[in-house]
């Protein structure tokens, strides 16, 4: 049996709250959906969530959603799934939102290279005035958009902020697909049918409390760098300091360059400071020549400190108690956490003490490459919204 002591109900059979969810570790993708299927009351739904590791793209899987013809499927590929068990691979999770609780308004933003402040203020309009017809009583508090983002676009930063800009009060979060790493191909679903550059959103109407969190578990240190070669449109950095970028990581780091590889990226992010907010930008790719690719915007100009780490576990469950006394309830959590972070739990060999915080608070959502907050684009975070459950 599995079960959450927590919030004192079991996950694995359906709620009568207006969030059900479904997991399969089956690799066969007919076979995967239609266990996922067999768990959710899908003719009771306003949407479905389906987050789904690279092996399950394609046409079969569009094939199988097409069976569920009156319940709108939206997801992602992911670089890993959550559920309360703590982190999975090539399996496929479900999350099924009531129309008893939710009313959803959906859009696609094809060709995200074009996308901008105009496109945005256009679809936004558009779908928050097909929202009140659905929801009048719909505004900013009881209001949340959810994105989905091709993340080889590489265009979540523009996105995001016309998104941010445009939806005001209302809260935006997201995340961006993934493969396992491979970043190769991210595709999104958008009515079950798999999409390329292309966003999902989702303007959304809950009568169940929720809130919006992003944090993360790192400070800067006084190791300070200074990108001085970049290419902006490629997430690329040349050179640190005016030395190729690898070695100067490197020396930041206290490390060797011949030590510098993927795992220890993610434990060693670069901070920007914004105000009195850290922001991490983490690089996730060495190339041959010695230059580093990130995660997320990176120009020349941009100053930066070397992060260093807070107690993963401890941070983590400070968070998700506050998050619950907040909302004074039982709880479901949707997270869209950065895929370094994973990394980073099995870098440390912290996977038990992370999964029981994910069993404690009945955490569902996916590993992904890039993680949206209102109008910024980050990576290194725990992105999330928690939704009250009913006692």
């Amino acid at each position: 049996m599995r079960f959450s002591p927590a919030a004192n109900f079991r996950y694995d059979v359906p709620m009568a709250t207006g969030i059900f969810t479904a997991h399969s570790d089956a690799a066969d993708t007919v076979a995967a959906v239609a266990e996922c299927r067999s768990q959710l009351p899908t003719e009771q739904a306003e949407f479905v969530l389906l987050l789904h590791g690279p092996n399950h793209t394609g046409d079969v899987l569009e094939r199988e959603l097409a069976a569920l013809t009156d319940t709108p499927v939206y997801g992602c590929s992911t670089s890993g799934e959550i559920i309360p068990a703590g982190y999975r691979e090539n399996s496929m999770s479900a999350i099924c939102f009531s129309e008893e609780h939710f009313t959803c308004v959906a859009r696609s933003i094809d060709g995200l290279g074009e996308f901008g402040f105009r496109q945005a203020n256009q679809l936004v309009t558009s779908m928050q005035s097909d929202l009140r017809q659905r929801a009048p009583a719909a505004n900013p508090s009881n209001t949340f958009a959810l994105l989905l983002i091709d993340s080889t676009s590489r265009a979540e930063e523009f996105v995001a902020a016309a998104l941010g800009s445009e939806l005001g009060n209302v809260h935006l979060m997201g995340g961006s697909a993934g493969d396992n790493w491979q970043l190769d191909s991210t595709p999104v679903l958008f009515e079950g049918r798999s999409r390329h550059d292309c966003a999902v959103l989702l303007l959304v109407h809950s009568t169940l409390p929720f809130s919006h969190h992003n944090f993360h578990n790192f400070v800067p240190t006084d190791r300070r760098g200074v990108i001085t070669s970049a290419t902006a449109s490629e997430r690329l950095v040349h050179t640190i300091n005016g030395a190729p970028a690898m070695a100067e990581f490197a020396r930041l780091c206290d490390m060797q360059p011949d030590e510098l590889d993927r795992e220890h990226l993610a434990v060693h992010p670069a901070i920007i400071t914004v105000g009195d907010r850290a922001y991490p930008r983490g690089f996730t790719e060495i190339l041959e020549d010695g230059s580093l690719r990130s995660a997320c915007a990176i120009d020349e100009g941009v100053v930066f400190r070397v992060a260093a780490q807070v107690d993963y576990v401890e941070q983590m469950e400070g968070a998700l108690n506050r998050i619950q006394n907040e909302l004074a309830s039982p709880i479901i959590v949707l997270a869209f956490e950065c895929a370094a972070r994973k990394q980073m739990v099995e870098q440390y060999k912290l996977q038990d003490q992370v999964s029981q915080l994910f069993t404690e608070f009945n955490v569902w959502g996916f590993s992904c490459m890039g993680e949206q907050a209102n109008s910024l684009n980050m990576n290194n975070s725990f992105n999330c919204l928690a939704f009250a459950l009913p006692a």
